[in-house]
């Protein structure tokens, strides 16, 4: 039992205990701006955005837009962010949340829900006039609603998250254009550009910002490798000096990897026709030469990003990751995208007062692609959404972006380090305020040009192409090529060119195959079926590898 100065020490420490508990609790309350309040009052217009963007960007946009909007209306708005995850984990957030709402809606309308109805559901952008009536009829009933996701904005990820949430539905015309058709003039915001479209004709999503992907290094990694020159090309990185030591995000897992590695492929399919012209005079067999260049090159493409991956160190779901290891020497080499790196370049400038890690645009091989914006079918708060999307291609939202911190128009904490879309903003005039380095896209762009007619019928296939026969086979892989490389730096060249030809034979992945038998597995309605057959080749490429390895060693079985 417990004597009484026992008990009354106890429940001072529980006391104290609850106290620390509560201040715990409290303190990002105390110390929350009222801007932050995801509470609205009588006096406060509410805002949804899903993005995969980062905090400190969505800190900066939210005060820059509740200024521009105070001042523009003489109210406060709250921006209620949504932030699942990575591009990926977005897409799969919408996608379930619309496939709920449409369930209460089909019920709604006295029709049973059922698991045929859901596959058709999640198959929408698939339905067209040959479907079934049903598949017409889920299609129809979903047009003609306004069932939403709970969400007003998709704010970023790449451009094929966004053009298949058109092909689906789950988005709707802005009509900014409309409204401002001055502001996408060629002076301000081209319609195209090196290729790449920067809006939606229709209006269904806008570029906010452009993007470019790179190849990041770092100089002193290089060195201990022995590297003089450093990386310029997406060919560099198949360097065997580099195995295991490039920081990948997982392609199966980022848009924006997915979209590099695209234009790598593009890039061989571009220098694939240019062999050919130079061999062939005749104008006249220009789509043949075409046709033949977009194969061959889609299987130059898949080699290329074969010895690549069989480098890598790791395959991270975290963008973020591949430019901190590169940064401090854990990974020679790296690929990521363009405003992650330039924000590490800038903090160890400022840091360290030196330059050791850097990044380059793999030469002719990438232009820069839009970072789009766009509303969401059943949006609960469309005029603030609208705002906010005419805030984005403001001046004022443009100048936020490449302005350095603290400068009028510039971000309050930190700099962003994106690339604007709107050319206003590369004028002279704004040259002492934009941050160190900053060139103007639309006049450095090098000569490659984005064709997306060339990989549009595989673009959504070639996420499940790299896992299947590269990523889920990594072992495998990784050992094949590691075998390669031994038998090339003992001199045993004849091993290891037949080795490397078991390694790189790429036919059952033929562009055409990838576009017919692979899209049909890819697409099919049973998923168990899909993953088995998946399986299937995925097991064929590993045994593929364990040739390749057992011909490197020199085994002649």
């Amino acid at each position: 039992m417990l004597n009484p100065q026992s008990e009354s020490s106890s429940r001072a420490k529980l006391l104290v205990i609850l106290a620390f508990i509560v201040l715990v609790i409290a303190i990002p309350f105390l110390f929350r701006s009222p801007s932050d309040s995801l509470v609205p009052t009588n006096s406060e217009d509410v805002l949804v955005i899903i993005t995969a963007h980062n905090e400190a960007l969505r800190r900066e946009y939210s005060h820059g837009f509740q200024d521009w909007y105070r001042q523009k209306t003489g109210r406060k708005v709250v921006i209620d962010w949504r932030h699942p995850g990575g591009g990926r984990d977005v897409a799969r957030y919408v996608d379930s949340m619309f496939l709920n709402h449409f369930r209460l809606h089909w019920e709604g309308l006295g029709r049973r829900w059922n698991q045929e109805i859901r596959g058709i559901f999640l198959r929408l952008e698939e339905i067209g006039p040959q479907s079934s009536p049903l598949e017409r009829e889920v299609r129809d009933a979903f047009l003609n609603s306004q069932v939403g996701c709970g969400v007003d904005l998709f704010f970023g990820g790449g451009i094929f998250e966004h053009e298949l949430n058109g092909r689906k539905g789950y988005i709707v015309a802005s009509r900014l254009k409309e409204e401002d058709p001055e502001l996408f003039a060629e002076d301000q915001i081209p319609s195209i550009f090196a290729g790449e479209r920067l809006y939606d004709e229709e209006g269904l999503w806008y570029g906010g910002s452009l993007t470019t992907f790179e190849i990041i290094y770092n100089e002193d990694a290089l060195r201990e490798l022995g590297i003089e020159h450093l990386p310029q090309r997406w060919t560099d990185l198949a360097n065997p000096k580099f195995f295991r030591g490039i920081a990948i995000v997982d392609p199966s897992k980022s848009s924006s990897t997915l979209k590099s590695f695209e234009m790598l492929i593009q890039q061989q399919m571009q220098e694939a026709l240019r062999e050919r012209q130079r061999e062939c005079a005749n104008t006249s067999a220009v789509q043949a030469l075409e046709r033949q260049a977009i194969e061959q090159g889609w299987i130059r493409g898949l080699q290329l990003l074969q010895k690549i991956i069989a480098n890598g160190r790791y395959f991270t779901d975290s963008s973020g990751k591949t430019v901190t290891d590169v940064a401090a020497g854990n990974c020679p080499v790296g690929i990521a995208v363009d405003f992650y790196s330039r924000a590490q370049q800038a903090n160890i400038q400022e840091r360290d007062g030196v330059r050791r890690f850097a990044s380059v645009l793999p030469r002719g091989g990438g232009s820069p692609s839009p970072d789009p914006i766009s509303l969401f079918r059943g949006a609960q708060h469309p005029p603030h959404a609208r705002a906010f999307m005419e805030y984005i291609l403001s001046l004022a939202g443009q100048q936020l972006l490449a302005f350095k911190p603290g400068v009028p128009g510039g971000p309050i904490w930190a700099p962003l380090c994106r690339t604007p879309i709107l050319k206003t903003v590369y004028g002279d005039e704004y040259r002492p305020l934009r941050l160190e380095g900053y060139e103007n896209p639309y006049e450095s762009a090098d000569a490659f040009v984005y064709r997306p007619e060339w990989t549009r019928p595989v673009h959504n296939l070639l996420g499940a192409v790299i896992k299947t026969i590269f990523l889920d086979v990594a072992d495998e892989l990784s050992e094949a090529w590691e075998q390669i490389i031994c038998a090339q730096d003992e001199g045993r060249t004849k091993d290891a060119a037949e080795a490397l030809e078991i390694f790189s034979d790429m036919r059952p992945m033929a562009y055409g195959t990838v576009c017919s038998s692979f899209a049909e597995i890819a697409h099919h309605k049973d998923p168990l079926f899909a993953n088995r057959c998946q399986m299937d080749l995925s097991n064929s490429f590993r045994r593929q590898y364990k040739r390749a390895a057992s011909r490197a060693r020199g085994e002649k079985g």
